[in-house]
């Protein structure tokens, strides 16, 4: 997780890093003042009757000071912080979008849709919340336990250090068997959290099969599973962690009863001055020891939320480290000819597969030509569609368009040249002139219109109220089959391309 996270750091990103160390060194030091302040107020007090209140007075201000200061240290560590932990996830959030937006066809069968937004969303939350609490308290607990134990020395007996090594036994340990017992369950959450995004947007995307066959009770049921599994390793989790609290209060007051009563046994017999010094060393003992256990919480609390984090970074790590199977060419050569397409022997075999979908393909298409293929479902048409524009490369022979062999130009250059209408017609959420010029936002709305004219969608777009600047909704949901498949075809005309391909884009009209 370190890895990833000091990847997507930069020289501002560090200069907050080492500020954040400098403000806790002060930061402690002021708290350690105040405790070292409780032992001298606490004989002040004692010897009031005889000394007076300024010592009292005196100390107590002392105290005040630290005490602001202290607070205005926490305050601006927290806002360096914070800053510092979003702009860092801020940069691994748009690597993994790059990255997922490079990937190829064949690259999408590694992760699952639902898997890439869990990743980019709730596992991005989990590596955020785990970086911010390290930048928090990573500092703060070790340095402060460091200190405090220095700083014990010069009130230190045996029978105290002896009851507070005990109480601290006691915390490490159960804090181990509670580790053990909730980190191999993070892992099925973030999968669980995957099926949970499955169950939820296969039911949304599909609402109009599910009511057309009423299989509302069958839906039901797949999500009910799932969410029923989520629930129970939630429920584990949340009740094993919810004893961490409880036994955390129970050391803090133990050790702090402990320490007390080791105390009370040793003074006893002694004089006054003797046992008014003692109790004095003790008070700043148990404040001591009291940041030490605050100081193991700290800590504990980065442990319980770290596993977490961690099966979350290795999970976006592996879209980010993932080799893309389509990649530009260092060399990029000129295009040659206009508008021409040829394939030479092809070939292509999905990853995995025992076979080629598609075998021995040859055929050239000119500026003007049209081809068209026909067959089966299944056949391998939409697989050589795709070869073209390099959605997926072939894994023998060459295709070339305009001549040249695709996997020797850059593949913006290549795309630039092709105007595209999928199968499957799919609008993005904004309007419709946007939708149309989405090769060119700054497209004029006569082009635009003469690409719907084309595409004979500007009757049905000319008939809605706010014509080409009507919403469309995500997926173009609010418009019916044949609608989308003339926007998607006026969107690939509006690039005014030398080629056009369309995937079976005229079966709804």
């Amino acid at each position: 997780m370190f890895k990833l996270i000091f990847k997507n750091m930069k020289a501002k990103d560090w200069v907050a890093f080492f500020g954040i160390f400098i403000l806790t060194l002060f930061q402690i030091a002021f708290m350690m003042n105040i405790v070292s302040c409780i032992g001298l107020l606490t004989a002040a007090v004692q010897n009031s009757r005889t000394n007076g209140t300024d010592e009292i007075l005196k100390y107590g201000f002392l105290m005040i000071i630290c005490a602001i200061l202290m607070g205005a240290i926490e305050v601006i560590i927290r806002f360096i912080a914070s800053s510092a932990a979003s702009r860092v996830v801020t940069r691994m959030r748009s690597r993994l979008y790059e990255r997922v937006n490079e990937f190829a066809i064949a690259d999408f069968a590694s992760f699952s849709t639902e898997s890439l937004i869990t990743r980019t969303t709730n596992d991005m939350q989990n590596v955020h919340l785990a970086w911010l609490t390290f930048l928090k308290t990573a500092f703060m607990a070790p340095v402060t336990m460091v200190w405090s134990i220095i700083l014990m020395s010069k009130y230190a007996s045996s029978s105290l250090t002896t009851v507070t090594a005990i109480w601290l036994f006691v915390l490490v340990a159960a804090v181990a068997v509670l580790l053990l017992l909730v980190t191999p369950k993070f892992k099925i959450v973030q999968k669980l959290t995957d099926a949970l995004n499955v169950a939820s947007r296969e039911n949304l995307t599909g609402v109009r099969v599910v009511r057309a066959f009423n299989a509302e009770t069958y839906q039901e049921g797949k999500f009910e599973k799932v969410n029923t599994e989520f629930t129970k390793v939630q429920i584990f989790t949340g009740r094993a962690l919810a004893v961490f609290t409880p036994l955390v209060m129970m050391v803090m007051m133990g050790l702090s009863l402990s320490i007390l009563w080791a105390s009370a046994y040793g003074i006893h017999g002694f004089d006054v001055k003797a046992a008014t010094e003692a109790f004095a060393k003790t008070n700043s003992f148990v404040m001591l020891a009291s940041q030490i256990i605050m100081s193991f919480i700290l800590i504990i609390t980065l442990i319980v939320i770290w596993p977490r984090a961690s099966v979350s970074a290795k999970r976006i790590n592996e879209v980010i480290k993932h080799e893309v199977s389509v990649l530009d060419t260092d060399k990029p050569v000129a295009f040659k000819e206009s508008g021409t397409i040829e394939f030479k022997n092809v070939g292509f075999a999905y990853p995995g597969a025992d076979k080629e979908a598609v075998s021995d393909i040859s055929f050239k298409v000119k500026q003007g030509e049209t081809i068209a293929f026909i067959g089966a479902t299944g056949s391998g048409k939409t697989t050589i569609i795709n070869m073209i524009p390099r959605m997926a490369d072939c894994t023998r022979g060459e295709v070339l368009v305009d001549g040249v062999n695709v996997k020797d130009v850059l593949q913006s250059d290549l795309r630039d040249r092709i105007g595209y209408a999928p199968q499957r017609g799919f609008l993005f959420k904004g309007d419709i002139k946007e939708n149309i010029a989405f090769s060119n936002p700054d497209m004029d709305l006569s082009d635009v219109r003469w690409a719907a004219e084309i595409a004979d969608a500007d009757g049905f777009v000319s008939a809605k109220r706010n014509g080409y600047d009507s919403d469309v909704a995500q997926g173009g949901s609010n418009f019916s089959g044949g609608q989308k498949q003339r926007l998607c075809i006026a969107r690939a005309v509006a690039a005014k391309p030398e080629i056009l391909i369309f995937d079976d884009s005229f079966s709804a009209p």
